[in-house]
């Protein structure tokens, strides 16, 4: 199906049920399809983790596809394929994840092993040394990469004593005193059904994937879990910060220049994404890809994001530099700044950014995995069922001004948190 404004999905189209247990589903028919995807989101998230046990959600998340109290790991992993379906669980910050496709005539099945999967896990012993140690070495790689380093002090910096300051994947220290009694009572205590969002699409009628849910994931009940702690308040630097992360033998260093970014919720996030296209993006990645890699030469690559979520999130610029342009790209990257939040963005600049925006909305949707994602977004942000068929007209109505205004709001450029990774600054 080839959507268009008129037939994207709306109030009109979407099935939104809530089940008993708390859970929330959103059901849309993409009637072309012969396959169904779902994804949703539960608590924990990896906030749940406490001093000297960080980690311990990614790892109880990872030892779910282990094995559950039905089927062990060769038998829930052979029942899957002989499908040719796929399930997948993620840890996240304030919920996990968790995805499952398959052709329509197996979803009950798989409904079924990812209900058992989520809500009554084994946690074998004979996999959890070796699950463990896959994370051990994850974290040895992420070591040793300039990027991942950069961003680690980035939230060291930006989060300070906030939760988020700390890498959902955790410690390597803490990951290798964790026992499976550890994982085992997490698990008892904080997954639960309550507040889960579930978007699904593909070819069965809502109506009758909603039941399917029903029997399934909305028939999984907890009494009494353990509350997931609520996010202190936070309040974001006021001066500049900056950190290094030394890396003597890289040949490249990894840069990250940011703020607090807006609320995804609010009226200022679409303002600020088609800004973030402009300042970073757009073509040749935008402006600071424009002046940073196609005329200076400074940088490998150089590109702006805007974070999203429920919590603090940030809004970057980050670039790839020799280290000997480290600090001649910062520079490079503060004059643009500068710009950004001094003069209004050009005609065209926002006529190309907003076009771009509206065009690539039926592309992202032209997926039963995009649209479920678009789906989780407008349940888990309040967007409301309309967002969807709404958004053109509201990035149209987007100003120069307006773009402007947010700039100015965010980029304090008196307090930006700069971090880096590579070899040792001269």
């Amino acid at each position: 199906m080839t959507l268009t404004p008129q037939n994207l999905p709306h109030a009109g189209n979407i099935l939104r049920t809530g089940f008993d247990n708390g859970s929330t589903l959103l059901a849309w028919h993409n009637s072309t399809s012969p396959a169904v995807v779902i994804q949703g989101l539960l608590l924990p998230g990896t906030v749940a983790d406490t001093h000297g046990q960080y980690g311990l959600c990614n790892l109880t998340i990872a030892m779910l596809m282990t094995g559950t109290q039905k089927h062990d790991f060769q038998a829930l992993h052979e029942k899957i394929e002989s499908l040719g379906a796929s399930i997948q669980v993620q840890s996240g910050k304030l919920m996990s994840s968790f995805s499952l496709q398959c052709l329509a005539e197996d979803l009950p099945t798989i409904l079924y092993l990812l209900t058992e999967i989520l809500s009554q896990p084994a946690f074998p012993e004979k996999h959890f040394a070796r699950i463990q140690s896959q994370i051990l070495t994850s974290l040895a790689i992420r070591a040793q990469d300039t990027a991942a380093m950069a961003d680690e002090a980035f939230d060291r910096l930006l989060y300070q004593s906030h939760p988020f300051a700390h890498p959902s994947i955790g410690y390597a220290r803490d990951i290798m005193a964790l026992s499976l009694d550890d994982l085992r009572a997490f698990h008892n205590d904080y997954f639960t059904p309550q507040n889960m969002i579930i978007a699904a699409s593909g070819g069965l009628a809502p109506e009758e994937l909603t039941k399917m849910v029903e029997n399934t994931l909305g028939a999984w009940h907890k009494t009494a879990p353990k509350k997931q702690a609520e996010l202190p308040e936070f309040f974001a630097p006021t001066i500049s910060q900056r950190d290094h992360v030394v890396m003597e033998d890289k040949s490249q260093t990894d840069l990250i220049i940011g703020v607090l970014g807006p609320k995804t919720q609010g009226d200022e996030f679409q303002a600020a994404s088609i800004g973030n296209n402009i300042l970073g993006q757009f073509g040749m990645m935008g402006r600071v890809g424009e002046s940073v890699r196609e005329k200076a030469g400074l940088a490998y690559y150089v590109q702006s994001a805007l974070g999203a979520g429920l919590s603090p999130t940030p809004w970057q610029i980050v670039a790839g530099v020799n280290p000997n342009n480290l600090d001649k790209a910062i520079a490079l990257i503060k004059e643009e700044l500068y710009k950004f939040i001094n003069e209004p963005v050009t005609t065209e600049e926002l006529e190309d950014s907003r076009a771009q925006a509206i065009g690539r909305l039926p592309l992202a949707l032209e997926s039963n995995t995009g649209i479920t994602r678009s789906l989780l977004s407008m349940e888990r942000y309040q967007l409301g069922l309309n967002h969807l068929r709404d958004l053109p007209d509201k990035l149209s109505a987007i100003t120069a001004q307006d773009i402007l205004t947010v700039a100015r709001r965010y980029w304090n450029l008196d307090a930006l948190i700069i971090s880096s990774a590579g070899k040792e600054i001269a």
